[in-house]
């Protein structure tokens, strides 16, 4: 029965690997959108077709010449049953606190071999940042929840016109009147801004927002220009009522984002560049960021040659002398639906 079972899970692992093979895309997309934000952005045909529900980073420290630190941090992405984006949370150290440690003493007969040794060891204490997704039958974004872990949370409620614009955007503070934290029950609303949204289209590559304040007035206008009916290659923001300009430049190869450039003067002038290189197969290989024509950071990513997942990359911070390794952990809702008609 044993020698069976092997077999059957040998089978299993062959037609994974052999599935796995034929989705071949790594899960992190670089796009416009995401170009120049903490947060990650994903390729949703691979949430969808790996049947993904969660993937857990595992962050850790290393300083150059100094031992690897691992500080328990960690970055959740999960997904609902259509592969969008359904919460996001990670933990960040508050405070750190040296607290003072003794071995103990060894003794052989009565006599002392080894006395005690003072150490120090680092705690953390972390606090958990956490925002939630909801979404309407259509898949447009209908709440965006946002809470920083010290009980207050801020809300982001949307509506659409009839073409899929956005229309509106409400920021809310909110509390949540529930005992149990990891329930919420919307408690009262405070109203933090209301924007709303114009659109125009200027000609087939090139459109127009304007948005509004509270009082209805014209506070931005964002033009957007595309290379093609799917690429941007131009954005461009102006304040009315102010002299700031902020402009982002995308540049693509094979369809993939290979150049992002943002150039802003809302605290001073400031410059920032992002460049990509993928391998032969068009997978994600390096990232390489500038501040102000100074690369900071320099990003590797390792994909597993059988799945096709990634499954690592590790940051290189040129300013602070230091790597962060960050590994990946998929969850996974049920075998992908090419494995379902395998028995």
């Amino acid at each position: 029965m044993p020698r069976c079972n092997n077999l059957k899970n040998w089978l299993y692992s062959s037609i994974l690997v052999l599935v796995f093979s034929f989705l071949n895309a790594q899960v992190l997309l670089p796009g416009y959108e995401s170009a120049f934000e903490k947060q990650h952005a994903f390729n949703r045909n691979v949430i969808k077709k790996h049947a993904i529900k969660r993937i857990t980073f595992d962050i850790i420290d290393k300083k150059d010449f100094e031992v690897a630190v691992d500080k328990n941090l960690t970055e959740v992405y999960e997904f609902n049953d259509s592969a969008l984006l359904s919460r996001y949370y990670y933990t960040d150290i508050a405070r750190a606190h040296e607290k003072e440690y003794f071995t103990k003493p060894v003794y052989h007969r009565r006599r002392l071999i080894k006395p005690a040794v003072r150490y120090t060891k680092t705690e953390y204490f972390f606090d958990t940042i956490n925002t939630i997704y909801l979404y309407n039958a259509s898949n447009q974004l209908l709440v965006k929840r946002y809470s920083d872990g010290s009980g207050v949370y801020q809300g982001y409620y949307y509506l659409y016109n009839e073409k899929g614009e956005i229309q509106s955007e409400r920021r809310m503070r909110e509390t949540n009147a529930s005992n149990d934290k990891s329930v919420f029950i919307l408690g009262n609303q405070i109203v933090l801004s209301i924007d709303s949204f114009r659109h125009q289209t200027l000609n087939p590559v090139q459109s127009k927002q304007l948005f509004y304040n509270n009082e209805h007035r014209v506070y931005k206008e964002r033009v957007i220009i595309k290379k093609d009916s799917v690429h941007v290659s131009d954005i461009q923001e102006n304040y009315v009522a102010a002299w700031l300009i902020q402009k982002h430049h995308f540049e693509y190869t094979n369809g993939k984002l290979r150049f992002a450039e943002f150039i802003g003067n809302a605290n001073g002038d400031i410059s920032l560049k992002r460049e990509y290189a993928y391998d032969d197969k068009g997978e994600l290989l390096t990232e390489k960021q500038f501040k102000n024509s100074l690369q900071t950071q320099e990003i590797s990513y390792i994909t597993d040659a059988s799945s096709g997942l990634l499954t690592s990359f590790i940051i290189r911070d040129l300013i602070n002398k230091s790597i962060r390794i960050v590994k990946l952990k998929y969850d996974f809702r049920h075998l992908p639906d090419e494995l379902n008609s395998v028995k």
